[in-house]
């Protein structure tokens, strides 16, 4: 009666009859002598399942698990139900019934769980822990499917059976896969599969196969991490030879044919790769084949539709472009023959604004050498860049496009090389390349006004650094064009900078103290592009040698800055068009760069002091300039401490007597009390410093403050001797003395150790001195030599050597250098009080000649002991520069005393 109902009602209408089934197999604990309801079922069961399939296998599936007559007897005769209801039948639903019912006959819940969760052909589930019973019956039934590829042929007819007869299966195939076993039982049924697909799947131009679809994710599934099923492609000569034949629609207005190909290229390419990893030989025969340049063209700028697609081709193009070190001359041209192929491919049709991503992969992969770059040249390559950095450009100021940092990088990484191959060939090659280039790639100041605005403190440090890498080369690769850009655009920053006093916002990664989180989001993007490589000792938080690793972090930021300045000025020295503008940058980036102790500045400006083959006038302009009266000022009034960098204190030996006048218009009153209260408080300090690294911090800042009082006193001789100034000279050069005649005797000691044979473990663990330079010494910068020692130091030589030669004097070439006129800035920097003497004075009283000197002998006793402590047989050049110093001083006060004693005399 059951099975009448059930045969004679639609399957909409049969649901009840099911339960009853169900309630009565389930009834098996039942009063002896009751009929066996189960297999009076299974009797006549697919009898009834030629009326209703689908309720039948779904009805079968839910006992499986919960009846061992039913599970068994479907195993029994599992060959003669799973073709008919997997393969054959011609509703989808049955055939997804039967495959669910062919997992349900696995006893694992995990697996079957797995397969009703599945979502996608491509997400096959990963290897699993199942019993010994369970991997039984499941290699029981992909062994049968595999058996089934055979057969599979009959039901790819697309009149016939449509183009998703076979989705089920392949499905279940590929679920099927869980480990390396299953993967090498493929092996015997390889020709079968290929014979499925071609030509029957692979030629019909059919634009969503899904048969075809569903075959290669098994077959990619089969082949991964297993190479035995792989070499069963590459060994295949026609195999090899026609797997790349396979039709493919690229309609990028059909979401249809989007979502289908999203699906089926990943897998089909990523099968192509890993034949190309097995195999040189199918690599290169891969790389010449038509379809893979198609797949380039239309597929890989599509990264928002196939994106996964995509990867496996760039991975291709990898592989497509390595050589060995025993390939062969023939293997050599058909890699450069691939990579201009294709190079070209993407140069004529990718548009760099929408394929941004792209045009950078395929750069990375395909530019690698110098043959590679001028074919980017000559073909557009660089206006394709520009393009596509503009797009970043706005992306990257966008609110939510902080993704792009990495691909930025990437980009004017690719481009930097290029630039610099350019410039190169252009000098020693091809001198009509420049001129090519002023032709074909027109928005070339384009690209560095739009470089300039990614320069602030919102940009990560790679970005700016790569930043600064092209703009080195833009400058030098298009000198005058490039100068004439970037110099008004600076200096009007700075000028608005310095106007505005000083009040610009600072971004996240500007240098700070310790580790401050960001205050809120809206903080990482500055509300415009912005030049902002600007600084002030206003936003300083820490003097020069307080804390080393933000030092560090100062140096780091605005050091590239102050070498793309130093190249601009030394590349307009060149072309002798170092004009006032340019003149005028380079003193308003040295006042700036004071607290950095910023050296490039002194360098290049001695340097051209000491040339004979620079126009001499430019020094005029400079000593005429208000900026550079703000540095010589900030830096005697703030930051004397830089004057221990050799190349600032020569500089300043030279220039220093041209502008005294507009600096010391008080009689030098303002910087000599700077001085004096300084001297004084390091004085304190250095009477309780307590370890070598406190006694060179403490010798640096008197080394410092002696040679700005030597500079003082080169130009302004002292008209009587201040009392407390030498007193406390006096006092530091006793200490430093007492500290010199230690380290001596600590050197003798050692060497008497040496000749007697014995070595000191103790002596060997002292720490080691911080060598500080000879003053004479030049300092190299990666854009200029040094200019020849012998010229040029005329001014610090005479500053070192005044010891019995009469009164100091500064040798100058006789110039008109009369008072400027301060600016605004100039003003305020007059009066200010550097952070550095706030610092030092915060603990000690203000020092006048009325106050009496701390001095006794409990101190003395703790200096000398203290300074014998830090006493070492190397010495500290800081120290002896010390000594020297005062010694120096000293000979001036004695030279002003004769001279004011024979002034008396001859009164008399």
């Amino acid at each position: 009666m059951l099975f009448s109902g059930i045969m004679k009602l639609s399957s909409e209408y049969t649901q009840p009859f099911f339960k009853l089934m169900a309630m009565l197999v389930e009834f098996v604990g039942g009063p002896p002598g009751l009929p066996p309801f189960t297999q009076c079922i299974l009797e006549k069961f697919w009898d009834v399942a030629e009326y209703a399939p689908q309720q039948c296998l779904e009805w079968l599936s839910v006992q499986v698990p919960r009846n061992n007559i039913v599970h068994a007897w479907l195993l029994q005769g599992i060959e003669g139900w799973v073709e008919h209801y997997l393969l054959a039948h011609g509703n989808g639903r049955v055939r997804n019934a039967a495959a669910c019912l062919l997992v349900s006959l696995v006893p694992s819940s995990h697996f079957r769980q797995a397969y009703r969760s599945a979502k996608s052909l491509l997400s096959p589930h990963k290897e699993t822990s199942l019993s010994k019973d369970a991997w039984t019956v499941l290699r029981k039934i992909y062994a049968l499917l595999l058996q089934l590829l055979s057969k599979a042929k009959l039901y790819v007819d697309i009149s016939t059976s449509g183009t998703t007869q076979l989705m089920a299966y392949f499905a279940l195939l590929t679920y099927c896969v869980v480990s390396k076993q299953e993967k090498l039982m493929f092996h015997s049924h390889f020709n079968d599969l290929w014979q499925l697909f071609q030509p029957k799947l692979s030629e019909p131009s059919i634009a969503t196969n899904h048969n075809k679809q569903a075959l290669l994710v098994f077959w990619y599934q089969v082949c991964t991490d297993c190479p035995e099923n792989v070499q069963l492609i590459t060994d295949n000569t026609s195999v090899a030879k026609n797997i790349a034949f396979n039709y493919i629609l690229a309609d990028h207005d059909d979401q249809e044919v989007i979502l289908y190909n999203r699906c089926m290229l990943p897998a089909y390419y990523g099968l192509l790769r890993m034949c190309c990893q097995h195999s040189v030989a199918f690599t290169r025969q891969l790389a010449q084949h038509q379809n893979i340049q198609w797949a380039f063209k239309n597929i890989t700028p599509h990264l928002s539709h196939y994106a996964a697609a995509a990867d496996e081709l760039f991975r291709m193009m990898t592989l497509m472009c390595i050589t060995y070190p025993d390939s062969t001359e023939e293997e050599l041209k058909s890699v450069n023959q691939f990579k201009r192929v294709t190079l070209q491919l993407y140069l004529d049709n990718l548009d760099s604004r929408s394929g941004w991503q792209t045009l950078i992969t395929v750069f990375k992969i395909l530019i690698e050498t110098n043959e590679d770059r001028l074919f980017v040249v000559y073909h557009q390559g660089l206006h394709m860049i520009s393009e596509a950095f503009y797009m970043l450009h706005v992306m990257f100021h966008e609110a939510t496009a902080c993704h792009v940092t990495q691909d930025i990088v990437d980009l004017l990484s690719v481009l930097c090389p290029i630039l610099k191959l350019t410039r190169n060939h252009s000098e020693k090659t091809d001198p009509d390349m420049k001129a090519f280039l002023r032709s074909n790639w027109k928005d070339r100041m384009d690209l560095v006004r739009k470089l300039l605005t990614l320069l602030n403190s919102y940009t990560p440090s790679d970005v700016r650094l790569c930043v600064f890498d092209v703009l080195k080369e833009m400058v030098l690769l298009f000198q005058s064009e490039t100068l004439q850009t970037i110099v008004p655009l600076l200096i009007r920053a700075h000028m608005d900078f310095q106007e505005n006093s000083f009040s610009v916002s600072t971004g996240p990664y500007f240098p700070r103290r310790g580790h401050k989180p960001f205050t809120s989001k809206s903080n990482i993007h500055p509300p415009r592009p912005q030049f902002q490589m600007l600084l002030h000792s206003n936003q300083v938080e820490a003097i020069r040698g307080m804390d080393e690793a933000y030092d560090s972090a100062l140096t780091d930021f605005f050091t590239p800055y102050h070498r793309l300045v130093d190249l601009m000025c030394r590349v307009a020295i060149n072309q002798e068009n170092l004009n006032k503008q340019i003149i005028g940058l380079s003193a308003m980036v040295a006042y700036e760069g004071v607290p950095l102790h910023s050296p490039y500045f002194a360098k290049l400006w001695y340097e051209i002091y000491q040339s004979e083959n620079v126009d001499k006038k430019c020094i005029g302009i400079l000593c005429q300039s208000s900026h550079f009266i703000d540095y010589v000022d900030a830096v005697l009034l703030d930051e004397r401490q830089s004057l221990n960098n050799p190349c600032i204190y020569q500089f300043f030996c030279n220039y220093f007597p041209k502008v005294h006048q507009q600096i010391l218009s008080d009689q030098g009153r303002t910087v000599f009390d700077s001085l004096l209260a300084s001297l004084e408080s390091e004085r304190l300090s250095l009477e309780s410093v307590q370890t070598q690294r406190d006694l060179q911090h403490m010798a640096q800042y008197l080394n410092g403050d002696l040679r700005a009082l030597r500079l003082i006193f080169s130009v302004q001789a002292p008209k009587f001797i201040n009392k407390l100034l030498k007193e406390t000279l006096e006092h530091v050069y006793d200490m430093c003395k007492e500290y010199q005649n230690e380290c001596a005797k600590l050197r003798k000691e050692e060497q008497s150790d040496k000749k007697e044979g014995h070595t000191d473990q103790d002596m060997e663990n002292r720490p080691e001195t911080v060598e500080t330079p000879a003053k004479k010494r030049k300092i190299h910068t990666e854009h200029s030599k040094p200019y020849p020692d012998g010229e040029g130091k005329e001014n610090a030589d005479k500053l070192d050597s005044q010891e019995g030669k009469g009164k100091l004097t500064a040798t100058v070439a006789t110039e008109d250098n009369t008072a400027q006129s301060r600016t605004a800035s100039g003003d305020h920097n007059k009066q200010r009080t550097s952070q550095e003497e706030q610092s030092r004075q915060s603990t000690v009283p203000k020092c006048t000649s009325e106050q009496p000197r701390s001095s006794g002998d409990e101190t003395k006793k703790h200096t000398q002991a203290a300074l014998k402590k830090n006493a070492t047989s190397r010495g500290n050049p800081v120290v002896d520069s010390v000594v020297k110093n005062i010694e120096c001083i000293f000979t001036i006060f004695e030279k002003e005393q004769e001279s004011d004693t024979g002034s008396d005399t001859d009164k008399e």
